[in-house]
């Protein structure tokens, strides 16, 4: 293994209601992403992207950054990393504005600059922050454009997608900046356009598709048609929840997180064979708890159908759109045919989304779990960012190097949760 390139090294933190988690790496020159380090940091003071002790995170910030320098052996002085906002409260709005023209005069960059900030404008409601803004449509004098840039006419009108969300995002990361001092931000996207970059391929994003981000405690569904956000919902509800149905089957999280791992499905009808599952008893002396894999498939069956008929009917409405179907991702899409779920509900071809191709040969296994899509896509982002600002260059693709779908790699046993695990045994 080659010696690190600390001249074109990045450090990417997330933000998640587990804690924080922050890599070093390297991005080479054919965008093969090279983990150097990693570090994660328990918190329980993020929910739904909102930071709600800023001096708390804020400490640990310069804590898991320092143990990342550590265990990375950097030497140069680290100032800068790259993060990512995201929230229970983004959504994508369309607005439209429309303007008079100086006919005699080509349209150029600076118009469209001042239709922008005028659209911004617009939404002008207290607590409310616009993330991103981007024109989705042009028309000229009533006729439909691609690019309005040189051409003449009496009127324009352009349709903006403006991702919208709680200002309190903004306002307490700025603040958990405030407190740290000692580095800066480099790089701020959109957490779901992170992940988004990660698991897709750019033509999936261009042709029409949806992304379904399955995490701990929230579900992000991002809908993308010509490589623009088209909508944007995020669920306040993730594998957690799953987990903690199945507790009400009789047994405690740690027990219901296994049991989900081991044993559960998707839908009832996967079920291949009727098991009896034999639980130790948490309490001394007491029986074990016995639950039918049956039992266990029904739980999690309501649950996701609680979870997703909201997503089922915004997917109906673009249907249409979205000739790539549904790429699923995030570390509770590791549930056991969940694929087969999305094709049955919604009639779409599913696929699973994974980073991998991002990532160089050499990259030790761990990294290609599914939880660390979203820093890789930061990652990938910030690098763009930090080009951009040298040399004018398109955005980086994932190289084609052959490396495993998701589906060989469970094979290969990445996701073999219970190895060596007698705490549950088949009855």
């Amino acid at each position: 293994m080659r010696e690190k390139d600390e001249t074109n090294m990045l450090i990417a933190l997330d933000f998640a209601g587990t804690g924080l988690r922050a890599i070093s790496a390297e991005i080479q020159e054919d965008n093969a992403v090279r983990i150097i380090s990693d570090e994660l940091r328990k918190t329980e003071n993020i929910k739904y992207g909102i930071i709600e002790q800023p001096s708390g995170i804020a400490f640990n910030v310069t804590s898991v950054i320092k143990e990342l320098i550590n265990s990375s052996k950097i030497t140069k002085t680290v100032t800068r990393f790259s993060s990512a906002l995201g929230g229970r409260s983004m959504k994508v709005i369309s607005k439209s504005i429309t303007a008079q023209l100086n006919k005699s005069k080509p349209i150029d960059k600076d118009d469209i600059k001042a239709l922008t900030e005028e659209c911004e404008e617009l939404i002008g409601v207290e607590g409310v922050e616009i993330y991103d803004i981007k024109p989705v449509s042009y028309s000229i004098d009533g006729k439909d454009v691609n690019s309005p840039i040189k051409m003449y006419g009496s009127e324009i009108t352009i349709v903006f997608n403006l991702v919208v969300g709680s200002a309190l995002i903004k306002d307490r990361f700025q603040k958990l900046m405030d407190r740290i001092g000692t580095y800066k931000v480099e790089y701020l996207p959109l957490a779901a356009e992170a992940f988004a970059i990660a698991v897709t391929e750019e033509e999936d994003r261009k042709e029409g598709c949806v992304v379904i981000d399955m995490g701990y405690s929230k579900t992000t569904i991002i809908i993308y048609g010509n490589e623009i956000m088209q909508y944007l919902m995020v669920l306040p509800l993730g594998g957690n929840n799953i987990t903690k149905d199945i507790q009400s089957l009789g047994l405690n999280e740690v027990q219901a997180e296994k049991l989900k791992c081991k044993f559960g499905v998707s839908m009832e009808e996967f079920v291949e064979k009727p098991l009896k599952i034999s639980i130790p008893a948490t309490i001394p002396n007491e029986s074990n708890v016995f639950v039918k894999n049956t039992d266990l498939a029904m739980v999690i069956e309501a649950r996701l159908d609680e979870m997703f008929q909201p997503v089922f009917n915004i997917i109906e409405r673009y249907e249409s759109q979205l000739p790539n179907g549904i790429i699923v991702s995030g570390g509770a899409a590791k549930l056991s045919k969940i694929k087969e779920y999305f094709e049955i509900k919604t009639g779409l071809p599913v696929r699973y989304g994974d980073h991998s191709e991002w990532l160089t040969e050499d990259t030790p296994i761990k990294y290609h779990d599914l939880s660390y899509a979203q820093i890789i896509g930061n990652a990938v982002l910030a690098h763009d960012f930090r080009m951009k600002n040298k040399t004018v260059e398109q955005r980086p693709q994932k190289k084609k190097k052959g490396l495993s779908a998701i589906t060989d790699l469970i094979g290969q046993g990445l996701f073999r949760f219970f190895e060596d695990d007698t705490e549950l045994k088949n009855n």
